[in-house]
């Protein structure tokens, strides 16, 4: 679930910026500068603690999903 938030957190303010470049002026400037500074902050900071949850969840379940071993694979040559 965190996961999920974090990735359409970094993709949502893509459609802000294309309206503060179209806007353009102060407007528009404020707009991007509401995001750098205000925004995005909080979306990276959610992205790393989801990050950490998700490789202690995935340490202590015992998986691994970051290894390159096959399951149930077998190899003939």
């Amino acid at each position: 679930v965190l996961m999920m938030i974090s990735f359409f957190g970094g993709f949502v303010p893509v459609i802000p910026f294309i309206i503060a470049l179209i806007i353009g002026g102060k407007t528009g400037e404020s707009i991007s500068n509401f995001l750098y500074k205000d925004y995005f902050p909080w979306i990276i900071a959610l992205a790393s603690i989801s990050v950490i949850i998700g490789l202690i969840a995935m340490y202590l379940n015992k998986q691994q999903g970051l290894s390159v071993k096959s399951i149930n694979t077998s190899s003939k040559d």
